[in-house]
């Protein structure tokens, strides 16, 4: 019992520190572009515009 105890323990602090990247890249950010999420967006360059209104 005590065996099985601790191989638990073992396997939640190993899935804990790979959800947290401590083991490398995180299992969500795989793929993703570290440089664009630090890219900051120009938001004077962005207008909004209201649809126009249905004339009867």
């Amino acid at each position: 019992m005590r065996v099985l105890f601790i191989l638990i323990l073992l396997a939640n602090l190993w899935a804990y520190a790979l959800g947290q990247g401590m083991l490398g890249m995180r299992p969500e950010d795989e793929g993703r572009d570290a440089r664009r999420l630090n890219q900051e967006l120009n938001a004077g360059a962005v207008t909004l515009t209201g649809k126009a209104a249905p004339q009867h």
